[in-house]
C-alpha cells in the first residue's frame, strides 16, 4: 500500500464542519488524514487489497451521510467503526460466496466465545451495558493488555502477529487473550448479562 502525500491536514473539527457546510472537500480532507488508518483496519479484516478499497469508499460515502446530523466527538473512531462495519458486512457476504480469506473469521468465533448473544439482549439499554463493560475493562486493564484485545478483537490481527509487535511467544498471547474472555466473560455475569 502506498502512504498518502499528507501536506497540511487540517484538524478534527475542521473536517466535521466542512461535512456540516456540505462541502465535498471533507471527503478529500477526511482521505487526506485517515486513508492509512482506514485501509489498515479494513485489511485486517479483509486481507484483500481490492476489497479494503472498495470498504474505504464505502466509508467516504456512509460517512458524508452520516455527518449532518451525528457530530462525532472522535472523528478517528467514527471512521473506524464505519470502516470495521462495513468490512465485516463484505466478510459476512464473502462467507456467504464461500471466498473468505484463510483465518480471517478466527478473532469473530472467539468474540462469541464471551459476549452476548445479540438475539438476547432484551434491549439497546443490555447493548449499552455491553459496551460500558468493555470500555470500563479495557480503562482499567494494562497497556499491554489493551493492545492485545484491540489487536485481535478490533484490528483482526493474528495471534502471531501480535506476539510478533510484542516480541513475545504465541502461547503467552494466547493465554492473555484466554485470561481477557474469561474476565470479560465474569464481568458480564456480575452484572447479568447472560453469555
Amino acid at each position: 500500500m502506498k502512504v498518502k502525500n499528507r501536506g497540511n491536514v487540517l484538524d478534527d473539527e475542521q473536517i466535521i464542519e466542512l461535512y456540516f457546510a456540505r462541502e465535498e472537500r471533507a471527503i478529500a480532507e477526511t482521505d487526506k488524514k485517515y486513508c492509512d488508518y482506514l485501509h489498515t483496519v479494513a485489511y485486517h479484516i479483509l486481507y484483500n487489497e481490492q476489497d479494503a478499497d472498495e470498504c474505504l469508499q464505502d466509508t467516504y460515502l456512509k460517512t458524508w451521510n452520516s455527518i449532518p446530523p451525528q457530530r462525532p466527538s472522535a472523528l478517528r473512531a467514527f471512521l473506524a467503526k464505519i470502516t470495521r462495519n462495513l468490512s465485516l458486512d463484505r466478510l459476512e457476504q464473502m462467507g456467504r460466496q464461500k471466498r473468505v480469506p484463510a483465518g480471517a473469521c478466527s478473532s469473530l468465533d472467539e468474540v462469541a466465545e464471551f459476549l452476548p448473544d445479540p438475539h438476547d439482549l432484551d434491549s439497546e439499554l443490555q447493548d449499552a451495558a455491553v459496551a460500558r463493560i468493555i470500555s470500563q475493562y479495557l480503562d482499567a486493564a494494562s497497556d499491554r493488555r489493551m493492545y492485545i484485545f484491540t489487536s485481535r478483537y478490533f484490528f483482526s490481527l493474528t495471534i502471531g502477529q501480535i506476539a510478533k509487535r510484542l516480541g513475545c511467544s504465541q502461547s503467552l498471547v494466547s493465554k492473555e487473550l484466554a485470561a481477557i474472555r474469561q474476565e470479560l466473560r465474569e464481568r458480564f455475569e456480575e452484572e447479568g448479562i447472560t453469555v
